[in-house]
């Protein structure tokens, strides 16, 4: 029996999604929930540019509560909105069905305060259902990959995962500019990433769950964000980067304990190679260091044979969300972090 699943949300990566599921006779689409008003109505798979799946899309949250569904993907941008993406999150908990989210703010709902996670708890016990926050990075390598690592090491000093990217093909102007603050004079309040509270809802969740999870005492988290500013016009996928205004970030947080950074994860990105050369390199690239006895560097690429590489981290990030449904839904009710999922594979991604 197929698992009945619905998707909320077709964003770019969300629309891969949909694909993935639409290929595997494992899942069977039930609903699909949309924002834009000019999608409502039209069939999901033409959405997301699939075959027709027979599900008409909707924006009434009352008609997705009230479906019958084992999960849904939560594959909204929440940092639009994280109480607003909170209240859904925990309707759709109350209303029985399980909740996967690729949102980076759920990653560790105790990240975000003793409330915001003491709701999502209570909606699990309503609907005896199971939340799982996930991704690539953070949700992946900075979380589950690390800590793997961890089990090599004699002595850790100090665990830094960091991610490097070019992000001129990624086409999403409110995340590049909006939100990260590319293309913006370097000390301009209006992207969000201007708060360093907010640059902390990108990595504090990881780097406190990986603290957590090996007993690490947290005395303080510092939340960074250094830029590099474009030598020249740069004309990039989300739009014109003028010269002088941000081209290359390096954002971030840093775990504290004992008066000494412990754990630090971090994000390098560029909207041109040759900007910020005292920074590692890379597109489309985590590496793990551990500083201790022994020294470990791990690096993991995606997209190596020229593919986009933004574009292969959102696929990575949709198949990390569907290979996690048989688990989540066989889940005790509750919280599930990425240091409590049982061992799972992606096996059959070797018979497509």
């Amino acid at each position: 029996m197929a698992y009945r699943m619905i998707q909320w949300a077709t964003g770019h990566m969300a629309k891969m999604a949909a694909r993935a599921m639409a290929e595997r006779p494992a899942y069977e689409i039930v609903g699909g929930f949309v924002y834009n008003l000019e999608k409502v109505g039209k069939d999901l798979g033409e959405i997301c540019g699939t075959r027709n799946l027979g599900v008409k899309t909707t924006n009434s949250r009352e008609t997705i509560f009230n479906m019958d569904a084992d999960c849904v993907l939560f594959l909204a941008g929440a940092e639009n909105d994280n109480l607003a993406a909170l209240g859904d999150v925990c309707d759709l908990l109350s209303s029985g069905k399980n909740v996967i989210t690729t949102s980076v703010e759920f990653i560790y709902p105790k990240a975000m305060g003793a409330e915001f996670e003491q709701r999502i708890m209570n909606a699990c016990k309503q609907g005896h259902s199971t939340f799982h926050g996930l991704g690539v990075a953070p949700g992946f390598g900075a979380e589950s990959m690390a800590l793997l690592l961890t089990r090599l090491s004699n002595r850790i000093d100090q665990l830094i995962f960091y991610e490097t990217f070019h992000y001129d093909k990624y086409p999403s102007k409110f995340q590049m500019f909006d939100l990260m603050g590319f293309g913006y004079p370097p000390d301009d309040p209006a992207p969000l990433f201007s708060n360093l509270e907010i640059v902390g809802h990108v990595w504090k969740h990881s780097a406190m769950l990986v603290a957590d999870t090996v007993g690490l005492k947290i005395d303080k988290i510092e939340n960074f964000r250094d830029v590099v500013l474009a030598d020249k016009d740069l004309n990039v996928a989300a739009g014109l980067i003028r010269k002088g205004t941000v081209g290359a970030m390096n954002f971030g947080t840093r775990i504290i304990s004992g008066g000494k950074p412990r754990i630090i994860m971090q994000h390098y990105t560029r909207m041109d190679p040759e900007l910020a050369p005292q920074w590692p390199a890379g597109d489309g690239s985590w590496t793990i260091v551990i500083e201790g006895f022994p020294s470990i560097s791990a690096t993991i690429e995606i997209g190596i044979h020229g593919e986009i590489h933004s574009d292969q981290a959102c696929l990575a990030t949709a198949m990390h969300a569907i290979h996690a449904v048989p688990y989540v839904i066989e889940a005790k009710p509750g919280i599930l972090t990425l240091a409590e999922t049982p061992p799972m594979w992606g096996g059959e991604a070797f018979h497509r």
